[in-house]
């Protein structure tokens, strides 16, 4: 069954701050992997590494609306039931914080990997968030 992976965390931080978190290769690798090469325009590409580079996943920029949105969709790698998904990050002002939304869709069926990548993601978006707040700089992966 088609299966969409969602999460949402108030950050208090600057949407523009979060914005370059997810836009930038130096914001990639203070939350998430420090093995990244990303051209954060519209329509470009990205490739985040992860266990000395067995694990890869090809992203293309699909979307990019600064400090508001930020979509990739996977367009290849090492893990085949990547491909074809989105990951979408949506930041909305929300009294002192920002909210952000974030959505791994499209996934064409549920199963363990999919699982052990929703609660990844769960950790990953707790990273962003004290790496925004507070400027810890802690990779998920290194």
């Amino acid at each position: 069954m088609p299966t969409d992976l969602i999460h949402r965390i108030g950050i208090a931080a600057p949407a523009e701050k979060i914005y370059r978190a997810l836009t930038t290769e130096e914001g990639i690798r203070a939350w998430w992997t420090t093995d990244v090469k990303m051209d954060a325009s519209a329509g470009g590409k990205a490739v985040f590494g992860f266990f000395d580079h067995s694990t890869e996943f090809q992203m293309r920029i699909s979307a990019i609306e600064p400090f508001s949105l930020v979509r990739w969709q996977c367009t290849g790698g090492s893990a085949p039931d990547w491909v074809g998904t989105t990951q979408e990050f949506i930041l909305e002002p929300d009294g002192g914080e920002v909210l952000l939304k974030f959505c791994h869709g499209g996934w064409e069926r549920g199963g363990d990997h999919c699982h052990f990548c929703n609660t990844t993601w769960g950790h990953l978006l707790v990273c962003l968030k004290d790496c925004a707040e507070r400027g810890v700089k802690n990779p998920y992966f290194t």
